[in-house]
């Protein structure tokens, strides 16, 4: 399992690093030849969407891997350890399953696209192809909250992701310091 968390990880650092440089280099390219020339690339807004599109859908991913997701811990912090455990479970467990069965929709939303037709106006990209990033990072995350319901099930303690521990879970030992 460790081994398949650090290659999900490793794919989606990679996919991130490189849609990010993509989007910030052709927006300075593009911002220095319109400043020189007065004429801006005619792809760059659409390259940059493309860009943006892949990085909101992986990065997801990996925000899950890191622990970093948005959390609503109200109910979670005034229960016990055990049934912050249970709740983890349940918790990740479930966002397993609605990742994956979204990613079964965009799968099917990108077919649907791809059947019809679609191109991006400038580059004629088929607009397919862009879509898959929707599945793909859903599936990255459906593979991230399964790993995370895994440790949680053969580990102590509780657990965001599958290498991050609740940051809560040692908030009784320090406010016992204090």
């Amino acid at each position: 399992m460790a081994l398949l968390f650090r290659v999900v990880q490793r794919l989606e650092e990679v996919c991130l690093a490189c849609g990010i440089l993509l989007i910030a280099g052709l927006t300075i390219i593009n911002v220095i030849l319109r400043t020189a020339t007065g004429d801006s690339l005619v792809y760059a807004e659409e390259v940059s969407q493309f860009g943006m599109i892949a990085v909101t859908f992986i990065g997801a991913s990996y925000a899950a891997s890191k622990g970093r997701h948005i959390r609503m811990t109200a109910i979670y912090d005034n229960l016990s350890p055990a049934r912050q455990k249970a709740l983890m479970l349940v918790i990740t467990a479930s966002t397993a399953v609605l990742l994956a069965a979204l990613t079964w929709y965009s799968v099917r939303y990108a077919l649907t696209v791809r059947a019809l037709g679609s191109v991006s106006p400038a580059l004629r990209v088929p607009l397919w192809i862009i879509y898959l990033a929707a599945p793909i990072g859903l599936g990255l995350g459906s593979i991230q909250f399964i790993l995370a319901f895994y440790r949680n099930l053969v580990s102590t303690g509780v657990w965001l992701s599958f290498d991050h521990r609740d940051e809560y879970e040692d908030l009784e030992a320090h406010n016992k310091a204090l």
